[in-house]
């Protein structure tokens, strides 16, 4: 081979290789505003529960204050159909103190508001900071009917002294027994479940 041949083919090696680097724009999928929706806190979690199909589940929110119990929300009697799958989800309010959160089960849904807890920062001890993330619990089988099945944790950042900087980090699915590492941190959260009847 010449040399005329060798600079033609690594010519033509380096365009055939450059036209394979473009950007180009796609049609956004449903999946792609997800992060825009979770960062304004719409978040959804779904649950299959087509085992337990045409059973009723009773929605039940724990509050919990410095690790305790301190109270259920739903105070009265209320039980949904369970279908193929059922969505837990929160949504932002019109305040920075409150947080809305849904069950939306087959047969209907039941939507609430929690009521936050602003933690502070001793470098700004006037100035409260409503900041709640959520995680999943570790869904453990079997499930037993008549038993209280947490489903996801809603809880408030904390400060961290050591950093100087409020944060929620840690495990990302919690135990159903609350042994996860991260929950002796949280000051204030509620636990999302459903009791099977």
């Amino acid at each position: 081979m010449n040399k005329q041949t060798i600079i033609t083919i690594l010519l033509a090696s380096v365009a055939i290789a450059g036209q394979g680097q473009t950007i180009k724009m796609n049609e956004p999928s449903f999946s792609d505003y997800l992060p825009l929706l979770n960062a304004k806190g719409y978040m959804a979690y779904s649950f299959d529960t087509q085992g337990f199909s045409g059973k009723m589940a009773e929605p039940i929110v724990k509050e919990y204050v410095s690790g305790k119990e301190v109270g259920n929300l739903i105070n009265f009697d209320i039980s949904m159909s369970l279908g193929e799958k059922l969505i837990v989800g929160f949504s932002p309010s019109e305040n920075d103190s409150t947080a809305n959160y849904t069950f939306q089960f087959s047969g209907g849904a039941f939507n609430a508001s929690l009521m936050l807890r602003p933690i502070f920062k001793p470098s700004a001890p006037a100035k409260p900071i409503y900041i709640y993330e959520s995680r999943p619990f570790e869904l453990t089988s079997p499930i037993e009917v008549g038993q209280f099945i947490p489903l996801v944790l809603y809880g408030s950042w904390w400060f961290d002294a050591d950093s100087d900087v409020t944060r929620f980090c840690g495990e990302e699915f919690i135990k159903p027994d609350l042994s996860s590492d991260i929950v002796k941190y949280i000051p204030h959260f509620y636990v999302l479940g459903i009791k099977i009847k």
